[in-house]
């Protein structure tokens, strides 16, 4: 009996030594096994990172949430081990998730947007509408001036049909615009929610048309025109032409007013029922590359600083190319919102090909 108790202990003793010898190099790692506000150094976060990932695919659930427990105690201020440890419980208890985004949004991270997005997102996917639009209406509330959320709460009422709230929180956005690129933003947002979702393009135009009155910015002349060419051009010739005449009549730099002003060429030359127009267009065109030329020919001699480097306070040169073809899309993920839908200009047109030159 005595040799079969002393086999059975030596069996588990074993059993852990064998356990806790696949763990000990993690366990070395950890060096501030306790909360500090100071930042984790790198090699101690990658040590968790990877001491969680061991225990994730090797462990059993019960010892997967206690390293978890272990590792939020040193890695509290860190989201993405909040939102690791919400994403592991996702298979194994709902209430359990809640619980971790409830105890680090309201705790520990009350201002970081990331997790209070993923919490809204997980009450969402559960049914509970109320309290997703609560999470991120507090937040809002909390840490105001967000794009992320505030769009994120403009796609929560998109989805669940509630379009006038949608429009309504995007105008209240428009209203409270810090800037007028700021406001131009959301303007731009509202004009693709009344186009593409209302089917409204009349609204569409007014808002776009409002945000160019307040700010001459190319991303609205552009977002204007690819609403006009969605739909039939034949029927919204006159609005289209009227967009290009707004942007190459305006205080816009000149190479991004020519721009517009090759573009206007192009659709008549494509497009257009009237040759006099085309005719009338391509001058205009001419005539305001001979004056863009006079400006840098000036600027060489020093007579004369260009007159795009007066007005750019930001860089709006739009590059000319190819002729808009569907959807623009924004540039990288989901929410990075630099490039507002702008098209991407590769290749600069030839007109001389189809147009020789005035005589001089």
């Amino acid at each position: 009996m005595r040799h079969r108790v002393i086999e059975s202990r030596q069996e588990v003793f074993n059993h852990n030594e064998h356990e806790v010898s696949k763990r000990w190099t993690f366990e070395e790692g950890i060096k501030r096994p306790y909360f500090h506000v100071k930042p984790l150094e790198k090699a101690q976060l990658n040590n968790w990172k990877e001491y969680l990932d061991f225990e994730i695919e090797n462990g059993t659930p019960e010892r997967v949430a206690v390293l978890f427990e272990r590792c939020l105690v040193a890695c509290a201020l860190y989201e993405e081990f909040w939102v690791k440890y919400a994403k592991y419980l996702e298979n194994h208890s709902i209430e359990g998730v809640r619980h971790v985004y409830m105890k680090a949004c309201t705790v520990h991270l009350p201002k970081k947007p990331t997790v209070h997005l993923l919490w809204s997102a997980f009450e969402e996917q559960q049914g509970n509408i109320e309290e997703a639009r609560g999470i991120l209406k507090t937040f809002e509330e909390t840490v105001p001036g967000l794009a992320m959320v505030r769009l994120r709460r403009v796609s929560l009422e998109r989805r669940h049909g509630n379009l006038e709230e949608a429009e309504s929180l995007l105008r209240e956005a428009i209203k409270n615009g810090k800037t007028a690129s700021v406001s131009s933003f959301y303007s731009i947002k509202l004009a693709r929610l009344l186009f593409k979702v209302q089917k409204s393009l009349q609204r569409a135009r007014e808002v776009l048309l409002e945000a160019i009155e307040r700010d001459e910015s190319p991303k609205l002349y552009l977002n204007l025109l690819e609403i006009e060419f969605s739909g039939d051009l034949k029927l919204n010739e006159e609005h289209i032409l009227s967009c290009f005449d707004r942007a190459v009549n305006s205080s816009l730099p000149v190479e991004t007013r020519i721009s517009f002003s090759q573009r206007k060429v192009e659709f008549l030359e494509d497009f257009g029922f009237d040759v006099t127009r085309l005719m009338t267009a391509y001058d205009e065109h001419q005539s305001l590359l001979k004056k863009h030329d006079s400006l840098k020919r000036k600027a060489e001699n020093g007579a004369q600083e260009p007159e795009e480097k007066k007005q750019r306070a930001e860089d709006t040169t739009v590059e000319t190319g190819q002729m808009m073809g569907g959807d623009m899309q924004a540039n990288q993920s989901a929410y990075n919102y630099s490039s507002w839908y702008q098209y991407n200009y590769q290749n600069p047109w030839s007109y001389g090909q189809y147009y020789p030159p005035p005589p001089t």
